[in-house]
């Protein structure tokens, strides 16, 4: 059997380990290995799912007032404007301005969505990775 030369302290001494027992302790290594990147992947998923979260919710904020103040200020600026101006015209600058304020929040709860998601996992995978490489070579 080929002996390499990795060695092991032994009581003291230095043994040599069979090839048997080095593709055993790499085995075993990437298994762990894969175990620790796994839990890594866990966690941060779980972290971006609650950003995601936050984000989703404020959307939705900003949907519910859209829809609330288009059907408000629709009633109330059309009715206003429409003393002064035509009321086809009236309609139009208040939908104008409440769409604006829509597309305003919208875009706050967008901006705050995860973008780079598993950032942490996937450089931990990419340094296992380069690790892994110089162990074979």
């Amino acid at each position: 059997m080929h002996h390499y030369r990795e060695q092991e302290r032994a009581n003291g001494r230095r043994v040599e380990l069979p090839a048997g027992a080095l593709v055993s302790r790499i085995g075993g290594g990437l298994l762990e290995l894969i175990q620790k990147e796994v839990e890594l992947a866990r966690a941060e998923l779980a972290s971006q799912a609650r950003a995601g979260q936050s984000a989703l919710v404020k959307l939705a904020a900003a949907a519910v007032a859209t829809l609330a103040g288009l059907n408000l200020l629709l009633m109330a600026g059309v009715l206003a404007l429409a003393t002064v101006m035509p009321g086809w015209l009236a309609a139009l600058v208040v939908a104008v301005v409440v769409f604006g304020a829509g597309a305003i929040v919208g875009y706050a709860g967008w901006s705050r969505r995860p973008r780079a998601p598993l950032v942490l996992t996937r450089k931990s995978l990419k340094e296992d990775w380069e690790w892994l490489k110089h162990q074979l070579v």
